[in-house]
């Protein structure tokens, strides 16, 4: 009779449980799942994008006429491609090859709008890229001082260098010999591999040692 009421209470006591805590359990169950569902859902969607402009943009490069002016195709389908995947790596490549052929075109307002957006969407490996490029630009054109605030918002280690190339020329544009000379010493400490000629030649010019 004992181990009968023991067991009864146990049902009981079971009974009562599910019934202040079954609707939670079961509720952060689905959810647990869902998750996990949903997740997964994630990262699959993820990989198909990835895919997807992959192909895109493969599509896009390989309808680079070589050689020629006219590279319309490219144009349309790299737009595309920025718009429908603005977020990812093959866009920012895109735009970076858009700016390239503006550049050879002598577009360069259309070639630093280009830059820009590679800038805007912060994509970390090609962000710093599109910054130099957009510096040189403006060095190019003489703006002195809006290539060295460009540059100076570089802050990937992998690209101090180029960067600090940059000031260093747009600084020594403007006169200002013994910036531009420290900025080159800057540019030279901060290469990760031999100087860069230029950055040689500069530091030949102030008798600095490389």
């Amino acid at each position: 009779m004992a181990q009968y009421e023991t067991e009864e209470q146990q049902v009981e006591a079971i009974k009562t449980f599910w019934k202040e805590n079954g609707k939670a359990i079961i509720l952060g169950a689905v959810i647990g799942f869902g998750g996990i569902f949903g997740w997964d859902y994630y990262k699959d969607h993820k990989v198909a994008q990835a895919e997807a402009a992959s192909a895109q943009y493969a599509e896009a490069f390989n309808s680079i006429v070589a050689g020629s002016d006219d590279q319309t195709e490219f144009v349309e389908k790299a737009e595309t491609l920025k718009q429908d995947f603005s977020s990812s790596t093959y866009a920012a490549l895109a735009a970076l090859k858009l700016a390239e052929l503006e550049v050879s075109s002598d577009n360069f307002d259309a070639a630093m709008e280009q830059l820009r957006w590679v800038v805007d969407q912060g994509n970390k490996t090609f962000a710093p890229v599109a910054q130099v490029r957009l510096a040189r630009i403006l060095l190019a054109q003489e703006q002195y001082d809006a290539a060295i605030a460009e540059v100076d918002a570089v802050t990937s280690e992998a690209y101090k260098a180029s960067a600090l190339m940059v000031k260093g020329e747009a600084q020594l544009a403007k006169g200002d010999r013994e910036a531009a000379k420290n900025t080159f010493i800057q540019a030279r400490d901060a290469s990760q591999t031999a100087p860069h000629p230029l950055l040689a030649l500069r530091l030949s010019e102030f008798g600095i040692e490389k």
